[in-house]
């Protein structure tokens, strides 16, 4: 396909930084699209702007530049002066939908954060500050849908690395959803499975243990991650995607606090997406890198040396990795 004619075509190496500067203007034309649940309410059938608009509440004029720029950028299709979804719209955009992704409070809430990037960056710490505690119920609620939605789909793989049959006892630690805790149940729903979590997060867990149909087959425990009480005669404990939360030092903290909580020949599965060596790969791991710097004040991404040696350092032995077909490590160690 030939590539379009812009107004900074005269100059194809300042248009490529600013197409790349601009690139925002898409993204929130799509986060306010979502906000606005725009493809649910076009749905299965074809739709004017003024049905539209009618139907949302919203300015004729508005809602029709948005279709169209939604048009253009692939996300709707036109015929006449009616708008309809993509096929692959209906199956991710449309509420209801099973493969529904487009709730867009967690999208609006890194936007904001995202905005005080410059201030992050001059100070090395999160600015404003940002808490658990600080966070909105929709906002929690919101990061919970996505990482719920993610690993839905990633825990039928993650769960095929780990050897359930002897597991009786387990724990799924900084839970979130409780999405791969609730994996080993649908393999022995006899396992004693708990799902431990901050307080701020554990109602969420509840609800979606609930929806999941598993209500009243896990123990949800809320806690501080770092100093609460986790139980003990674990067979297993999952952690997943937990440590890139913490300092190296609490990272120890929370290992050794697992490992006591095991029982001997106990294993620990940790999950982590991780950053190569020189820090500049892979693409997506250097932003997710960034965005840890937005929303904690020592957070980052691991490398697989620093999170072996967290591991060795806390005294887990036969270390296994695995590598998934979703970009993560799966690192599966013994007491």
């Amino acid at each position: 396909m030939k590539k379009e004619t812009t107004p900074f075509s005269i100059d194809p190496k300042a248009e490529t930084f600013l197409e790349l500067a601009l690139s925002f203007e898409r993204s929130i034309s799509f986060i306010v699209a979502l906000e606005l649940d725009l493809f649910s309410v076009i749905g299965e059938d074809f739709k004017s702007a003024e049905e539209i608009a009618e139907k949302i509440g919203a300015s004729p004029k508005g809602i029709f530049r948005l279709l169209n720029a939604l048009v253009a950028m692939g996300l709707l299709v036109k015929y006449g002066q009616k708008y309809g979804n993509t096929q692959e719209g209906k199956e991710y955009l449309v509420r209801g939908a099973p493969n529904y992704f487009g709730d867009a409070r967690l999208m609006r809430f890194l936007l904001k954060r995202w905005l005080n990037l410059k201030e992050t960056i001059i100070g090395g710490q999160p600015y404003p500050p940002l808490q658990l505690s600080t966070l909105t119920s929709d906002e929690i609620d919101g990061m919970l849908f996505i990482m719920n939605w993610r690993a839905n789909r990633q825990a039928p793989e993650f769960i095929r690395f780990i050897d359930t049959s002897k597991v009786m006892k387990a724990i799924d630690f900084g839970c979130g959803s409780g999405s791969f805790g609730l994996e080993l149940l649908k393999i022995n729903i006899n396992i004693e499975l708990v799902l431990f979590d901050y307080p701020e997060i554990v109602p969420f867990t509840e609800r979606f243990v609930e929806k999941k149909g598993f209500a009243g087959f896990a123990k949800v425990m809320q806690g501080d991650l770092l100093s609460s009480d986790i139980g003990k005669d674990y067979d297993l404990a999952i952690v997943s995607n937990v440590l890139r939360y913490f300092s190296f030092k609490d990272c120890m903290k929370i290992l050794n606090k697992i490992f006591d909580a095991l029982k001997r020949k106990g294993r620990i599965v940790v999950q982590e997406n991780l950053i190569d060596n020189d820090r500049t790969s892979p693409f997506f791991a250097t932003f997710d890198s960034l965005r840890l710097l937005l929303f904690t004040p020592n957070g980052d991404l691991l490398t697989e040396t620093e999170l072996l040696l967290m591991m060795k350092e806390a005294w887990f032995s036969d270390i296994k990795i695995h590598k998934t077909s979703y970009g993560s490590t799966i690192f599966i160690g013994e007491k």
